[in-house]
């Protein structure tokens, strides 16, 4: 027996509801798997672009602090060797006509010229720019009043060389560099000479009130010094 029409159109609603259902069921499914890789696309994309951004920023920062790194010029540690000064002949006829002694104090010594030695420093090697210490002192006595300066230190950048008189250190010399000359010695020692030294206004002041006479002058051409420098083993 045939199903009246009614039951017939039933069935068929309920058949093509079904089906819509499983259809929508399906697509359900399949959004939820777009979704699931899409997000799966996007935490790899952020992990992946995370990663690169990190990579590449540690990259920078190191290029930029390689590019900051300066080297400071080699230095050299001075060990021995010593200063000569000929002093001009018209400052000694000047001493002499003031009734000045001039003495070394050694182990400085005062014979045709004025040696101190050096007792140590550092420098550049490339330009000698520092510092060089001497041993040793110097004294100019007159009617009994002394005057002795100690500790000098020849300072190449500064250009003038410091010494210590009645217990205050001070520029006794001006450094002239522009006309010396340097060179090389035996067992690989530096030799700077034609060095000009002209008196300082404040060595002048120290030596006339202390002496009581009026002999220095500042600007004076005192000498000329040749210096001769040795190295550590390993800075020749």
């Amino acid at each position: 027996m045939g199903l009246p029409r009614s039951c017939s159109r039933l069935l068929a609603v309920a058949v093509i509801v079904a089906g819509g259902l499983v259809v929508a069921a399906c697509g359900s499914g399949s959004s939820g798997g777009k979704t699931s890789s899409g997000s799966t696309a996007a935490t790899g994309g952020a992990r992946t672009n995370t990663s690169s951004g990190s990579t590449a920023t540690t990259n920078g920062t190191s290029s930029s602090r390689s590019a900051t790194i300066t080297y400071a010029p080699a230095k050299a540690t001075v060990i021995g060797k010593g200063t000569d000064i000929v002093v001009n002949p018209a400052v000694l006829s000047a001493l002499k006509q003031a009734n000045i002694a001039v003495a070394a104090v050694a182990p400085a010594t005062a014979n045709t010229t004025l040696h101190f030695p050096v007792s140590g420093g550092q420098v550049a090697r490339a330009t000698l720019a520092g510092t060089v210490d001497h041993a040793g002192a110097l004294t100019f006595s007159h009617s009994g009043k002394r005057v002795t300066l100690t500790n000098f230190v020849i300072k190449t950048k500064a250009k003038h060389v410091t010494a210590t008189a009645g217990g205050r250190p001070m520029p006794i010399f001006d450094l002239n560099l522009a006309s010396s000359h340097r060179g090389h010695g035996p067992h690989g020692t530096v030799v700077e000479s034609n060095i000009k030294l002209t008196e300082t206004s404040q060595a002048a002041a120290a030596l006339n009130n202390g002496l009581g006479v009026g002999a220095f002058k500042g600007g004076n051409n005192f000498g000329i010094a040749t210096l001769t420098l040795a190295y550590a083993r390993g800075h020749r």
